[in-house]
């Protein structure tokens, strides 16, 4: 398209007599080439060889298109990274959505879009499997309880005993010594969360109210693992250990007389169509990991590795007030279903919390013989600090 000249007459458009010699000029070279104008800027005429031209022009152009467009979706392949997230429950469970999920979302906000996760979970691996293949490094990524990988490391799992703050873990160490620990089976620790900021994760719920004296679950039998027993066992209990999933019909049909399990998302299980109490005190925390095969850590850019760490930093902070939500909107749907709460004797409650600070450093140190003394060495370090007894 030609670009007319600046007004030379002081009108609002060009004068008449540049108007008549362009046109003029054209008439002439139109005539000279035996064709009309294709593109006369260019140079270019409506014969045969001004048609090739323009044919030559334009597959050029859709070469560099073309080329452009290969070299941006090359580019965007590389500086895009999707790692393969393995968790150890579905969504189903609150704690994937507070930790897993929510550490997604950081991470790719925090890589601005570079970094992706493809999720797959207990149907493709059962839970108490997992470790080892995030070791290998089948998957990118994994989220636990350090209860699941116990038999391989009894560290982490140590962090049951300790005050529910991932802030202090990392002022005063114990973050550092995990992360050393886990480092030693190819896995970088990425996230490590308490659950909740106070003992208050767990609820055991009943068919029945509590019994008297100072055995009020005497005779009855609640389902649970081992990080319920001193809970259990001191009240006059038995634990039975059944998959969540047979634990509504168990209960229903009175195989066991209760559950011991987290609080947050319980009724959606819907627990309380067949029992009707919830003991107090709450109790207890439930630290959770985020850990990344190590080599795939190693692998990232520097850029990235800071994105994912700083995801697991954002994640400790978030899901420990995202947790206390969930649960005091699982405790109120659960009274509004007409589950009703009942307290043990004042002696008894106090006793809780002691025995299972007690049970869970014992079950660290008894999980794998061959990490015991590291599980000591984090031990010393906690009661330096006054962490620990």
């Amino acid at each position: 398209m030609d670009i007319l000249p600046p007004h030379r007459n002081g009108g609002e458009g060009p004068g008449k007599d540049w108007v008549s010699q362009r046109q003029k000029r054209s008439k002439d070279l139109t005539e000279h080439s035996g064709g009309e104008q294709i593109c006369p800027s260019l140079g270019v005429w409506n014969n045969k060889e001004g048609r090739h031209k323009v044919f030559a022009l334009r597959i050029a152009l859709l070469a560099l298109a073309a080329g452009a467009a290969l070299t941006s979706s090359m580019a965007s392949a590389q500086d895009t990274t999707q790692l393969r997230f393995l968790t150890a429950w579905d969504d189903r469970f609150d704690g994937t959505i507070a930790v897993a999920q929510r550490f997604v979302q950081f991470a790719e906000e925090e890589s601005d879009g570079r970094i992706t996760f493809q999720f797959s979970g207990p149907e493709v691996v059962p839970p108490g499997q997992q470790f080892e293949p995030v070791s290998r490094g089948v998957f990118d990524v994994g989220f636990a309880t350090p209860i699941y990988y116990i038999g391989t490391t009894g560290v982490p799992s140590a962090f049951f005993a300790l005050p529910p703050d991932p802030a202090m873990w990392r002022e005063k160490g114990y973050w550092d010594f995990a992360d050393q620990e886990l480092q030693r089976f190819n896995q970088k620790l990425i996230a490590f969360t308490s659950g909740s900021g106070d003992n208050d994760f767990y609820q055991v719920i009943l068919r029945e109210p509590l019994g008297d004296g100072d055995r009020p679950l005497a005779g009855r039998k609640i389902r649970g693992n081992k990080y319920y027993e001193p809970v259990v066992v001191p009240l006059g209990g038995s634990l039975v250990n059944l998959p969540i999933g047979e634990t509504y019909s168990a209960l229903e049909k009175g195989v066991v007389d209760g559950v011991a399990f987290p609080i947050a998302g319980m009724q959606r299980l819907k627990f309380q169509e067949v029992a009707g109490y919830m003991m107090r005190p709450r109790f207890g925390t439930s630290p959770f990991t985020v850990t990344m095969n190590l080599d795939k850590f190693k692998a990232l850019s520097e850029q990235d590795q800071k994105a994912v760490l700083e995801a697991g930093r954002r994640v400790e902070e978030s899901s420990t007030k995202e947790f206390a939500e969930l649960a005091d909107k699982t405790i109120a749907d659960l009274k509004e279903a007409g589950m009703k709460e009942v307290s043990l004797n004042p002696e008894l409650a106090n006793g809780i919390e002691a025995g299972l600070v007690a049970g869970s450093w014992q079950t660290a140190i008894e999980g794998n013989p061959q990490t015991a003394g590291r599980v000591e060495e984090l031990r010393k370090m906690a009661r330096e600090n006054g962490d620990a007894e």
